[in-house]
Protein backbone atom coordinates (compact mmCIF):
# COMPACT_ATOMS: atom_id res chain seq x y z
CA UNK A 1 0.00 0.00 0.00
CA UNK A 2 1.05 3.70 -0.82
CA UNK A 3 1.67 4.97 2.56
CA UNK A 4 1.63 8.90 0.94
CA UNK A 5 5.15 9.55 2.83
CA UNK A 6 6.20 13.18 3.44
CA UNK A 7 2.61 13.76 1.78
CA UNK A 8 3.34 12.40 -1.60
CA UNK A 9 2.16 9.54 -3.63
CA UNK A 10 4.64 6.93 -4.51
CA UNK A 11 7.14 7.94 -2.23
CA UNK A 12 6.93 5.48 0.56
CA UNK A 13 5.13 2.00 1.27
CA UNK A 14 4.19 -0.60 3.32
CA UNK A 15 3.88 -4.36 1.89
CA UNK A 16 1.03 -6.59 3.24
CA UNK A 17 2.03 -10.19 3.16
CA UNK A 18 -1.68 -12.56 2.99
CA UNK A 19 -1.15 -15.60 4.82
CA UNK A 20 -2.45 -17.66 7.81
CA UNK A 21 -0.44 -15.08 9.55
CA UNK A 22 -0.54 -12.02 8.51
CA UNK A 23 2.44 -9.68 8.05
CA UNK A 24 3.26 -6.20 7.27
CA UNK A 25 6.91 -5.63 5.69
CA UNK A 26 7.80 -1.64 7.07
CA UNK A 27 5.33 0.40 9.00
CA UNK A 28 6.06 3.83 7.40
CA UNK A 29 6.00 6.74 9.66
CA UNK A 30 3.24 7.26 12.70
CA UNK A 31 1.52 9.61 10.33
CA UNK A 32 0.76 6.80 8.12
CA UNK A 33 -1.20 4.75 10.49
CA UNK A 34 -4.40 5.65 9.67
CA UNK A 35 -3.82 4.95 5.96
CA UNK A 36 -2.08 1.62 6.96
CA UNK A 37 -5.33 0.00 9.43
CA UNK A 38 -7.37 1.62 6.89
CA UNK A 39 -6.20 -0.61 3.86
CA UNK A 40 -6.28 -3.46 6.03
CA UNK A 41 -9.89 -3.17 6.57
CA UNK A 42 -10.35 -2.70 2.83
CA UNK A 43 -8.20 -5.91 2.39
CA UNK A 44 -11.06 -7.77 4.64
CA UNK A 45 -7.86 -8.64 6.77
CA UNK A 46 -9.20 -8.61 11.01
CA UNK A 47 -6.81 -6.17 12.96
CA UNK A 48 -6.13 -9.37 15.00
CA UNK A 49 -5.09 -11.55 12.00
CA UNK A 50 -1.93 -9.69 11.88
CA UNK A 51 1.14 -11.39 13.16
CA UNK A 52 4.14 -9.55 12.71
CA UNK A 53 5.77 -6.65 11.44
CA UNK A 54 8.86 -6.79 9.63
CA UNK A 55 11.13 -3.80 9.85
CA UNK A 56 14.19 -3.83 7.52
CA UNK A 57 15.47 -1.06 9.59
CA UNK A 58 14.55 1.44 12.12
CA UNK A 59 15.01 4.71 10.25
CA UNK A 60 11.95 6.55 11.07
CA UNK A 61 10.38 6.36 7.26
CA UNK A 62 10.34 2.51 7.84
CA UNK A 63 9.88 2.12 11.48
CA UNK A 64 8.21 4.99 12.69
CA UNK A 65 4.65 4.36 12.90
CA UNK A 66 5.00 0.65 14.37
CA UNK A 67 4.61 1.73 17.69
CA UNK A 68 1.47 3.72 17.08
CA UNK A 69 0.20 0.76 15.11
CA UNK A 70 0.74 -2.19 17.79
CA UNK A 71 -2.11 -0.88 19.98
CA UNK A 72 -4.68 -1.58 17.27
CA UNK A 73 -3.21 -4.82 16.22
CA UNK A 74 -2.92 -6.76 19.32
CA UNK A 75 -1.19 -9.81 18.29
CA UNK A 76 1.50 -8.31 16.57
CA UNK A 77 5.12 -8.47 16.86
CA UNK A 78 7.97 -6.22 15.46
CA UNK A 79 10.71 -7.92 13.94
CA UNK A 80 13.64 -6.08 14.03
CA UNK A 81 17.52 -6.73 13.55
CA UNK A 82 19.14 -7.38 17.22
CA UNK A 83 21.28 -3.64 16.73
CA UNK A 84 17.72 -1.79 16.35
CA UNK A 85 15.93 -3.70 19.13
CA UNK A 86 16.99 -1.20 22.27
CA UNK A 87 16.48 2.59 19.73
CA UNK A 88 12.43 0.78 19.54
CA UNK A 89 12.55 0.79 23.02
CA UNK A 90 13.67 3.81 23.78
CA UNK A 91 13.64 5.58 20.55
CA UNK A 92 15.08 9.26 21.85
CA UNK A 93 18.55 8.70 20.10
CA UNK A 94 16.84 7.41 16.91
CA UNK A 95 14.94 10.67 16.81
CA UNK A 96 17.66 13.06 17.47
CA UNK A 97 19.94 10.85 15.11
CA UNK A 98 16.51 11.67 12.51
CA UNK A 99 16.13 15.35 13.81
CA UNK A 100 20.24 16.32 12.93
CA UNK A 101 20.16 14.17 9.47
CA UNK A 102 16.72 15.80 7.82
CA UNK A 103 16.74 18.94 9.45
CA UNK A 104 13.67 21.36 8.25
CA UNK A 105 11.74 18.28 7.37
CA UNK A 106 11.55 16.16 10.59
CA UNK A 107 7.59 17.32 11.00
CA UNK A 108 7.45 15.24 8.39
CA UNK A 109 8.74 12.37 9.96
CA UNK A 110 5.85 11.93 12.71
CA UNK A 111 6.69 10.54 16.42
CA UNK A 112 8.52 7.16 17.32
CA UNK A 113 6.29 5.84 20.07
CA UNK A 114 8.13 3.25 22.39
CA UNK A 115 7.64 -0.23 21.53
CA UNK A 116 7.22 -2.46 24.72
CA UNK A 117 10.50 -5.15 24.84
CA UNK A 118 7.99 -8.14 25.09
CA UNK A 119 6.40 -7.39 21.86
CA UNK A 120 9.55 -6.97 20.27
CA UNK A 121 11.75 -10.14 17.84
CA UNK A 122 14.77 -10.07 17.24
CA UNK A 123 15.44 -11.42 14.20
CA UNK A 124 19.42 -13.19 13.20
CA UNK A 125 20.60 -13.60 9.79
CA UNK A 126 19.42 -17.03 8.78
CA UNK A 127 15.86 -16.78 10.71
CA UNK A 128 12.99 -18.21 9.38
CA UNK A 129 9.02 -17.39 10.04
CA UNK A 130 6.86 -19.49 8.93
CA UNK A 131 4.06 -17.77 8.44
CA UNK A 132 1.43 -20.35 7.10
CA UNK A 133 2.13 -21.48 3.21
CA UNK A 134 4.49 -18.83 3.08
CA UNK A 135 8.08 -18.41 4.75
CA UNK A 136 10.10 -15.13 5.25
CA UNK A 137 13.91 -15.33 5.80
CA UNK A 138 15.72 -12.75 7.47
CA UNK A 139 19.16 -11.65 5.62
CA UNK A 140 21.74 -9.41 7.36
CA UNK A 141 22.20 -6.32 4.99
CA UNK A 142 24.69 -3.80 6.18
CA UNK A 143 25.75 -0.92 4.34
CA UNK A 144 22.63 1.69 3.95
CA UNK A 145 23.10 1.20 8.30
CA UNK A 146 24.49 -1.69 10.28
CA UNK A 147 21.20 -2.97 11.80
CA UNK A 148 19.83 -3.27 8.27
CA UNK A 149 17.87 -6.79 7.46
CA UNK A 150 16.32 -7.53 3.84
CA UNK A 151 13.82 -10.26 3.71
CA UNK A 152 13.12 -13.10 1.09
CA UNK A 153 9.28 -14.14 0.57
CA UNK A 154 11.04 -17.80 -0.16
CA UNK A 155 7.92 -19.51 -2.37
CA UNK A 156 7.35 -16.63 -4.80
CA UNK A 157 11.27 -15.65 -5.01
CA UNK A 158 9.86 -11.64 -3.37
CA UNK A 159 13.03 -9.77 -1.95
CA UNK A 160 11.57 -7.02 0.56
CA UNK A 161 14.87 -4.53 -0.13
CA UNK A 162 14.24 -1.56 2.45
CA UNK A 163 17.01 0.49 1.40
CA UNK A 164 19.67 -1.99 0.63
CA UNK A 165 19.07 -1.54 -3.13
CA UNK A 166 18.65 2.38 -2.86
CA UNK A 167 15.59 3.88 -3.88
CA UNK A 168 13.19 3.29 -7.05
CA UNK A 169 11.03 6.27 -8.32
CA UNK A 170 9.53 6.20 -11.47
CA UNK A 171 12.09 4.01 -12.94
CA UNK A 172 14.91 5.79 -11.26
CA UNK A 173 17.32 4.32 -9.19
CA UNK A 174 18.75 6.97 -6.74
CA UNK A 175 21.68 6.45 -4.03
CA UNK A 176 20.61 6.07 -0.63
CA UNK A 177 23.75 6.57 1.24
CA UNK A 178 22.40 8.55 4.24
CA UNK A 179 24.14 9.62 6.99
CA UNK A 180 25.34 8.31 9.49
CA UNK A 181 26.06 5.44 8.95
CA UNK A 182 26.96 4.15 4.79
CA UNK A 183 29.55 2.09 4.18
CA UNK A 184 30.28 0.92 0.74
CA UNK A 185 32.09 -2.31 0.68
CA UNK A 186 29.40 -3.60 3.03
CA UNK A 187 26.67 -2.76 1.05
CA UNK A 188 28.38 -4.21 -2.30
CA UNK A 189 29.18 -7.16 -0.34
CA UNK A 190 25.23 -7.06 0.78
CA UNK A 191 24.37 -6.79 -2.85
CA UNK A 192 26.48 -9.27 -4.66
CA UNK A 193 24.89 -12.07 -1.22
CA UNK A 194 21.67 -10.80 -2.58
CA UNK A 195 21.75 -11.12 -6.20
CA UNK A 196 23.40 -14.69 -5.58
CA UNK A 197 20.20 -15.48 -3.51
CA UNK A 198 18.38 -14.83 -7.59
CA UNK A 199 15.06 -13.09 -6.45
CA UNK A 200 12.06 -12.67 -8.96
CA UNK A 201 10.93 -9.58 -7.90
CA UNK A 202 12.66 -6.67 -5.95
CA UNK A 203 10.07 -5.00 -3.91
CA UNK A 204 11.41 -1.47 -2.94
CA UNK A 205 9.73 0.82 -0.23
CA UNK A 206 10.69 3.70 -2.13
CA UNK A 207 8.41 2.39 -3.84
CA UNK A 208 7.24 -0.38 -5.53
CA UNK A 209 7.78 -3.63 -7.37
CA UNK A 210 10.62 -4.39 -9.89
CA UNK A 211 10.74 -7.74 -11.67
CA UNK A 212 14.22 -9.76 -12.11
CA UNK A 213 17.37 -9.07 -9.64
CA UNK A 214 18.68 -6.78 -12.24
CA UNK A 215 18.81 -3.87 -10.08
CA UNK A 216 20.47 -5.21 -7.46
CA UNK A 217 23.89 -5.50 -10.00
CA UNK A 218 22.57 -1.93 -11.15
CA UNK A 219 22.37 -0.46 -8.05
CA UNK A 220 26.25 -1.46 -7.30
CA UNK A 221 27.47 0.28 -10.36
CA UNK A 222 25.58 3.29 -9.10
CA UNK A 223 26.78 3.43 -5.49
CA UNK A 224 30.61 3.29 -6.86
CA UNK A 225 29.75 6.35 -9.25
CA UNK A 226 28.28 8.03 -7.26
CA UNK A 227 30.74 8.00 -4.22
CA UNK A 228 33.57 8.92 -6.90
CA UNK A 229 31.26 11.97 -7.96
CA UNK A 230 31.01 12.97 -4.38
CA UNK A 231 34.45 12.48 -3.71
CA UNK A 232 35.06 14.52 -6.90
CA UNK A 233 32.88 17.11 -5.72
CA UNK A 234 34.21 17.44 -2.38
CA UNK A 235 37.79 17.54 -3.40
CA UNK A 236 36.95 20.83 -5.52
CA UNK A 237 34.93 22.90 -3.12
CA UNK A 238 36.67 22.09 -0.06
CA UNK A 239 32.80 22.60 2.42
CA UNK A 240 30.39 20.42 2.73
CA UNK A 241 27.68 22.01 1.57
CA UNK A 242 29.20 23.88 -1.35
CA UNK A 243 29.97 20.07 -2.34
CA UNK A 244 26.30 18.96 -2.00
CA UNK A 245 25.20 22.30 -4.27
CA UNK A 246 28.08 21.23 -6.80
CA UNK A 247 26.73 17.44 -6.74
CA UNK A 248 23.08 18.82 -7.22
CA UNK A 249 24.46 20.95 -10.09
CA UNK A 250 26.10 18.07 -11.87
CA UNK A 251 23.40 15.67 -11.49
CA UNK A 252 20.74 18.59 -12.67
CA UNK A 253 22.64 18.70 -16.04
CA UNK A 254 22.78 15.16 -16.07
CA UNK A 255 18.69 15.05 -16.49
CA UNK A 256 18.38 13.51 -12.92
CA UNK A 257 15.30 15.36 -11.29
CA UNK A 258 16.56 17.47 -8.44
CA UNK A 259 13.69 19.86 -9.12
CA UNK A 260 11.64 17.34 -7.36
CA UNK A 261 11.66 18.75 -3.72
CA UNK A 262 11.66 15.13 -2.20
CA UNK A 263 14.10 13.86 -4.64
CA UNK A 264 16.56 16.74 -4.10
CA UNK A 265 16.62 16.06 -0.26
CA UNK A 266 17.34 12.48 -0.65
CA UNK A 267 19.92 13.27 -2.79
CA UNK A 268 21.19 15.92 -0.74
CA UNK A 269 21.45 13.41 2.51
CA UNK A 270 22.72 10.86 0.51
CA UNK A 271 25.68 13.76 -0.37
CA UNK A 272 26.20 14.39 2.84
CA UNK A 273 26.58 10.19 3.96
CA UNK A 274 29.00 9.86 1.42
CA UNK A 275 31.18 12.31 2.64
CA UNK A 276 31.22 10.99 6.49
CA UNK A 277 31.95 7.58 5.04
CA UNK A 278 34.75 9.00 2.79
CA UNK A 279 36.29 10.97 5.77
CA UNK A 280 35.78 8.16 7.91
CA UNK A 281 37.76 5.77 5.49
CA UNK A 282 40.16 8.36 5.03
CA UNK A 283 40.88 8.72 8.97
CA UNK A 284 41.17 4.82 9.19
Amino acid sequence: MDACQFGRPRVGGVYVIAADQVALVESGTSLAKDRVLLALDELGIPRDKVRWIFLTHIHLDHAGGAGALLPHLPGARVVVHPRGAKHLVNPSRLVESVRAAVKERFPLYGEAIPIPEERICQAKDGDRFDLGGRTILALDSPGHAPHHLCFLEEEEGLLFTGDAAGLFYSGRLIPATVPPSFDLEASLSTLNRLYSLNPKILLYTHFGPRAGREGLSEYGELLVWWVELVKRALGRAGEEEVAVEEVLGELGRAGWPVDDPVVREDLAMSARGAMIYLRRRKGG
